[in-house]
């Protein structure tokens, strides 16, 4: 783990993606700090973290991704979303339309 963690500091000006996008779940806040010590907030690669609650639990769980992991997943989200309402606007409940040929059946 000192290795890793090692790498990950003397990468971090470099631009270093892969171990931050893969090392970012396990490591302590402490690394994390040291780890975005070089990088601005809006860097790519500075790791975020955020408490997130899960429903019916009273327990809060960090979840720490880098600023392009959490870029990536809004995006996934926000195409989720647009595709089930543009097929909610079709009015049709599956993702595929019906054939409404005649004799279809």
């Amino acid at each position: 783990m000192p290795a890793l963690f090692l790498a990950l500091v003397l990468n971090a000006g470099a631009g270093a993606t892969a171990p931050a996008a893969q090392g970012a779940v396990r490591m302590k806040a402490s690394e994390i700090a040291a780890y975005n010590a070089n990088l601005t907030r809006d860097h790519p690669n500075y790791i975020l973290c955020v408490n997130s609650e899960k429903t019916g639990s009273l327990v809060k769980k960090k979840v720490c991704r880098t600023n392009q992991e959490w870029a990536r997943l809004a995006e996934a989200g926000n195409r989720d979303a647009r595709e089930t309402a543009e097929t909610m606007n079709k009015g049709w409940s599956h993702s595929f339309e019906p054939d409404l040929e005649e004799g279809a059946e």
